[in-house]
């Protein structure tokens, strides 16, 4: 909003959250209703949300992480919605799994609340911005001028460290042809080491925003190549997350410190990831040797049909609730504390084995359904409701958005790296690997710095000792 003065961008801002706050309430307290027609909602849903994404972007900035987050939020729950409403994509289009969900009478109901939650996000994020200091955007120009950090180094060994851990273990697994495999060969070949997994994506992602942001150098390079190879080998193997989650945290580290592309070189990107998705869909089902071109579909719009799909587990706790499962009450949400404080604490009650604990909703998911991934959304609503939607979306935004106004770059590049880039991964995923994932990432920087004291003052002290000490008598 440069063409307006900032008096009036604060005024317009608070006001837009204002509005989209009390209709994330409305739309949450009057979802639609089931009817002869479950997409009948799709075309005004559809249009809500591509009003409330454009709008958040241009009082944010495109480069923004609240802008980028409700950019991804968008794709994995409107996509499909989207890609209905316009006649692109007919109910005949769809396959036999979607049809099973998307034409259900819980569907409408599903991206009501995925609105809700789009709309609570905005006004969570606005309010940070709104309550945001005026010297915040003269601290962003001027980190391009100036070092953020000095732990780049440590965050390119962390990038070649984890890649390299990660093909040792999947030769290891099946040999070199398992980097060539389908998908699930893949998930089959390293079924045994999901937990070690769990601790090298963060990892990676912690360690890449750190290595960009850092001092340039050769383990720069370094770094950027092992993880351009990295991205080579697992995009085809249907890794996509793994590599896109990371890069969307350079990319918004970069522009938080003043090295940002143009909006149309980062629009250009969107759209090449748009078209790459649908190859990477056709390669994760059949594996690299045995991909044809025939198995690809429109391009861009494939790619929004299958993230949309993250709808899927939106539905499933909306048509859980209405056949009469009572909400988690927070369970979901307590239970990774309640696990992490049994393994941790002396004398701490032993928690069920993970794979039984129906209170972590990737557990619920994979045992009722199989692996759809999971939502923010849905599982705000597993635990409170449509308002909880509401509540935990805007809380939500409140964290995006202080990351967008936090005036040191120093420390808006660890809150992406630790926090920003595990948070991007909920999109699509259950709540229950985010505590970890964020402490980890705060460990390792805590480590990173903590280290790197140590390792100065004891160099430095030779330098002391040269002093000379002699009297001048």
């Amino acid at each position: 909003m440069r063409w307006f003065s900032a008096h009036m961008q604060r005024l317009l801002t608070g006001m837009y959250a204002c509005l989209v706050g009390a209709l994330a309430i409305g739309v949450a307290l009057v979802l639609p209703g089931a009817g002869l027609d479950a997409t009948a909602h799709f075309v005004w849903i559809g249009l809500a949300s591509i009003a409330t994404a454009g709008l958040l972007a241009v009082i944010a900035g495109v480069s923004s992480a609240t802008a980028v987050y409700m950019a991804i939020f968008w794709c994995f729950h409107f996509g499909l919605v989207v890609s209905l409403a316009i006649g692109v994509v007919t109910p005949a289009d769809l396959s036999p799994w979607d049809e099973t969900w998307v034409l259900s009478p819980f569907s409408s109901e599903a991206a009501g609340l995925a609105l809700a939650g789009a709309l609570a996000f905005a006004s969570g994020a606005c309010v940070m911005l709104w309550l945001r200091s005026r010297t915040a955007p003269n601290a962003r120009s001027s980190a391009a001028h100036s070092l953020v950090h000095d732990h780049g180094f440590a965050g390119s060994l962390l990038v070649f460290v984890t890649t390299a851990t990660w093909a040792g273990i999947v030769v290891a697994s099946s040999g070199l042809g398992a980097l060539f495999s389908s998908y699930e060969d893949y998930l089959q070949a390293t079924a045994e080491y999901g937990s070690v997994f769990a601790v090298l994506w963060p990892v990676l992602g912690c360690g890449l925003v750190m290595s960009v942001t850092g001092r340039k150098a050769w383990y720069r390079t370094v770094a950027l190549v092992t993880f351009g190879c990295f991205a080579l080998v697992a995009l085809p193997l249907g890794l996509r997350s793994e590599v896109m989650f990371p890069a969307v945290g350079v990319f918004i580290a970069l522009a938080r410190v003043g090295k940002g592309m143009t909006s149309p070189k980062a629009m250009a990107i969107a759209v090449v990831i748009l078209l790459i998705i649908p190859v990477v869909r056709a390669v994760r089902e059949s594996g690299l040797r045995a991909f044809s071109t025939e198995s690809l579909s429109l391009p861009g719009i494939g790619a929004l049909m299958e993230m949309g799909g993250s709808l899927h587990p939106v539905e499933k706790v909306v048509r859980w609730h209405a056949e009469g499962e009572p909400y988690e009450r927070g369970a979901s949400y307590w239970a990774p504390f309640e696990r992490g404080a049994a393994r941790l604490l002396p004398g701490a009650r032993t928690a069920r084995a993970a794979d039984d604990d129906l209170r972590l909703m990737n557990v619920l998911v994979l045992d009722r359904i199989g692996a759809i991934g999971f939502s923010p959304v849905a599982e705000a609503y597993r635990n409170f409701g449509p308002i909880g939607v509401v509540i935990i979306m805007g809380l939500l935004g409140v964290v995006i958005g202080t990351i967008d106004t936090v005036a040191d770059p120093r420390t808006a590049v660890l809150l992406i790296a630790t926090v920003y880039v595990p948070l991007l991964v909920n999109v699509r995923n259950s709540f229950v690997s985010v505590p970890a994932q964020c402490a980890l990432g705060v460990l390792l920087a805590t480590l990173i710095a903590a280290v790197r004291h140590v390792v100065g003052s004891v160099l430095s002290k030779p330098h002391a000792r040269l002093v000379d000490h002699r009297s001048p008598v």
